[in-house]
């Protein structure tokens, strides 16, 4: 029971019924009643959008097109200098014509923005230019229009408010693409020429060191370079066959002197008999030929320093001391032989000569004469001998010496010839960078020789720009319909916003469906007439002065406009 006295006196909570489902009767109730809500923001969004868009000032747009012109003499002929490709030249190009200075004196030259130049800031000025400017992407131009399928083209705009500066404006933008690109074209084309010549001259003065070193190297290594292996090598073979050949030399005059010194040594005991043989005739017949032992002697002496003359003749010249003294000597045994003959003629009786000379020319005497004879003719064999074993001695010692030299440098060359081959290495390389750049330098003289005579890939006008007719911008139609859908939508955002604002019961539907009641019957509003009149009044008075002033602003911007059009 307590409980049911406590429950009045806390508050009573609202209750929150959902809405009913709406239907096309509804929607047409809404419009109805938010007619004006509705109709207000559209016409407000007309009459802006036909004043935005007649007091928009006109833009018009000049428009030429730059063909690119291919090169006369093909690529696979003379390879061009420029390695940059088309659109990025285009681009490049486009960059520096964009630059402060030019588009400075742009500006000046044309008198553009002469109402924002004194407001605002130049860059900004600049900005404004820069957004003006329109460049179109390269594209490939049909047979049907030049009759060339490789040829390619785009097109350069500039938009302003006056058509007659915008043509103009276009026109030098245009002259500068063209004159731009045949600047950039002459001076990339010069600097790769200028390039390829300096480092020509690099390889050559490279190429020119390394010559300068190898030829010092050969000079320095004379016989030691690996060119030249195979030539010592044959040397070495020459040398060591004369050695072997002056080895066998050698031996044969040793062999020859050992049978040529057994022989004398015969001969000197058959001549030692034959003397004692000779002594013992002449003793046992004239006591006086033991007298003319003297005389036998001289004539050996005599033979032998002929035999010894001889010898020397074959050696020396006539003028030689040597042979000079033993003629002298000869001469001299001559002359003391001469003497002892008259002595013994002088000192004889006449009967006695004639035995002494049959005495001195006994058979054992004449064996005698030539065994002596024969070994006068073994002893110069003998030093003949002795001579060729001396010269075969020293040949022998001289190619000795030479095959250690040349053995030595051989063994030294390995420590040489890595630098040799390094520096042979080195000079190829050069000689391969050099014949490289001096190709690469021809070519690219052609190339520039060919960018000044212009034929190469250019630039050239293909339509000039013309003062156009018709302005590109604004879009009037666009902008007035964007208008009214703008104030037609903020309209319907009202009208839905009252709408869901309102929460009273509008119809039959919405008491059937809150109350959950049979309706029996209505009783519509009564209200007083001269309120009702006095409001319609004010509101079909500000609708008219309200629709009377939208028309006279868009009228005043369609006089406007195409007054300061005229």
């Amino acid at each position: 029971m307590s409980t049911s006295l406590s429950n009045p006196a806390m508050p009573e909570q609202p209750l929150s019924i959902p809405r009913r489902e709406m239907d096309v009767e509804d929607y047409i109730d809404i419009l109805r009643r938010h007619r004006s809500w509705i109709l207000g923001p559209a016409f407000l969004g007309l009459v802006a959008g036909v004043v935005t868009a007649f007091l928009w000032p006109n833009s018009y747009r000049a428009e030429g097109s730059i063909r690119v012109v291919p090169p006369q003499i093909s690529a696979r002929m003379v390879e061009s200098n420029i390695t940059a490709q088309m659109t990025q030249r285009i681009n490049t190009t486009y960059q520096s014509i964009l630059s402060r200075p030019r588009l400075k004196n742009l500006i000046q030259t044309h008198n553009l923005y002469p109402d924002e130049l004194k407001r605002l800031p130049t860059n900004d000025v600049m900005d404004m230019v820069r957004k003006d400017v329109g460049l179109g992407r390269l594209m490939a131009l049909g047979r049907g229009m030049t009759g060339a399928g490789n040829e390619s083209a785009f097109t350069v705009s500039f938009s302003y408010s006056d058509r007659r500066v915008a043509q103009k404006v276009c026109l030098d933008l245009i002259s500068q693409f063209v004159d731009e690109d045949v600047k950039v074209r002459s001076l990339q084309s010069e600097g790769a020429s200028g390039f390829f010549k300096e480092q020509y001259a690099l390889a050559k003065a490279d190429l020119e060191q390394l010559e300068t070193k190898i030829g010092e190297f050969r000079s320095r290594n004379m016989g030691q370079l690996p060119e030249q292996e195979q030539m010592v090598i044959s040397r070495l073979t020459a040398m060591e066959a004369g050695i072997q050949s002056a080895n066998a030399q050698i031996n044969r005059s040793t062999q020859d002197k050992v049978q040529l010194e057994s022989l004398l040594r015969e001969l000197r005991e058959t001549a030692q008999l034959l003397a004692q043989a000779a002594q013992q005739e002449l003793s046992a017949e004239v006591p006086v030929a033991a007298r003319s032992e003297r005389v036998v002697q001289i004539d050996r002496e005599i033979e032998q320093l002929e035999a010894n003359l001889t010898v020397a003749r074959q050696t020396y010249k006539e003028g030689h001391p040597d042979v000079q003294r033993l003629l002298t000597y000869l001469q001299s045994k001559k002359t003391q032989r001469e003497q002892i003959l008259k002595d013994l003629e002088t000192a004889k009786p006449d009967g006695a000569a004639p035995r002494q000379r049959m005495a001195v020319r006994s058979p054992s005497a004449e064996k005698l004469r030539e065994s002596n004879s024969a070994i006068m003719r073994v002893q110069t064999a003998l030093q003949a001998k002795d001579l060729e074993i001396e010269d075969g001695t020293r040949q022998l010692r001289d190619l000795q010496g030479r095959l250690r030299t040349t053995q030595a440098r051989l063994e030294t060359s390995p420590a040489s010839s890595q630098e040799y081959v390094q520096l042979m290495r080195d000079r190829e390389l050069a000689t391969s960078r050099y014949n490289d750049l001096s190709k690469k330098m021809q070519s690219s003289s052609m190339a520039n020789d060919l960018e000044a005579r212009k034929q190469g890939e250019n630039l050239e006008v293909l339509e000039f720009p013309v003062i156009p007719e018709e302005p590109y911008a604004p879009k009037r139609p666009l902008i007035i319909a964007a208008g009214v859908i703008l104030g037609a939508a903020l309209g319907s955002v009202l009208a839905a916003g009252r709408e869901m604002k309102d929460t009273s019961l509008k119809n039959l539907k919405d008491v059937r469906a809150y109350t959950k009641l049979t309706i029996l019957g209505s009783i519509p509003l009564l209200e007083n007439d001269f309120v009702v009149r006095r409001r319609r009044r004010l509101a079909w008075l500000l609708w008219t002065g309200a629709f009377l002033l939208g028309i006279l602003m868009m009228a005043g911007a369609v006089v406007f406009y195409y007054t300061s059009r005229a």
